[in-house]
């Protein structure tokens, strides 16, 4: 049996409950966390009620590493804290790629698979769409203003759909609504030629291509904030201490360091209370 499994046998998640209620941290084990495994609310802590039993502790450590930075940075909850206070330590390159090695660890999200997977999906699908309008017009280019298309359409409720996937269209008059979708184009515009309807299928594929590196560009800020760096290290500590000491030395050093010196507040004593050799 490994360490790190002998070191989860000496802990439990009442005393971990009880060591924050000493504090005057109120946990709440039965809500959404905002769509969140957990948050943290300076004094409070919120985790979901979807969270599995093995992973609470972890997740614990996790939101109490946030209580513990806001305690070294007031505005680390609102604007993300800074690596130099989390470590007292000037030069934090080092850090910080060593803690992005550690995230993605703890958090296979932080990876992008799946991102990976679905900008390949979208990419292949933008080609063949491509291939297909070419069959009609060959010298055809994304990059380039498709001039039949717009033509076309000038006058066909079609043309909103270049923009948007789905439009509601109101008559002035009448009021009657029509509702026009990327989804049910072949049905809705059955006159237009196949070529112009690829167009537009290909439009909305560049959209979701640009809303897939928007929501990675997001992620990637919210998984680089120095508070979740520094969490994702507590919680890693709780998942496998010896990992996160091979993944990331220096950064574990210097944690040490600090926390020997009572640096993070009650974070000592929580170590000691789990049984984690940290030092």
């Amino acid at each position: 049996m490994s360490s790190s499994c002998i070191e989860k046998k000496l802990f439990d998640e009442k005393k971990f409950l009880n060591f924050l209620a000493d504090q005057g941290i109120v946990v709440k084990t039965n809500t959404r966390a905002r769509g969140n495994l957990g948050i943290c609310y300076k004094n409070r802590i919120d985790i979901s009620k979807n969270v599995t039993k093995e992973r609470r502790i972890s997740v614990l450590a996790h939101e109490y590493a946030h209580k513990v930075h806001y305690d070294l940075e007031k505005d680390s909850l609102n604007k993300g804290g800074s690596l130099e206070k989390l470590f007292d330590f000037q030069t934090t390159e080092e850090i910080q790629q060593e803690l992005i090695k550690v995230t993605q660890f703890v958090d296979e999200k932080s990876k992008f698979l799946e991102f990976f997977i679905q900008k390949s999906k979208i990419y292949s699908e933008i080609k063949y769409l491509e291939t297909i309008i070419k069959k009609d017009y060959p010298d055809f280019k994304r990059s380039l203003d498709f001039k039949p298309a717009k033509k076309y359409l000038k006058n066909s409720p079609a043309k909103y759909l270049l923009r948007y996937d789905n439009v509601k269209i109101v008559h002035p008059i009448f009021k009657k609504e029509n509702i026009y979708s990327i989804k049910t184009i072949d049905v809705d515009f059955p006159d237009i030629p196949d070529s112009i309807k690829t167009y537009i299928k290909l439009k909305s594929c560049e959209r979701r291509y640009k809303r897939l590196y928007r929501a990675k560009a997001k992620a990637e800020k919210y998984y680089n904030k120095p508070t979740e760096l520094f969490a994702r290290f507590i919680e890693g500590l709780f998942i496998d201490r010896q990992k996160i000491a091979e993944i990331a030395p220096f950064t574990y050093f210097r944690f040490n360091v600090l926390l020997n010196n009572c640096y993070y507040g009650n974070l000592k004593e929580l170590f000691v209370l789990a049984g984690l050799n940290i030092y």
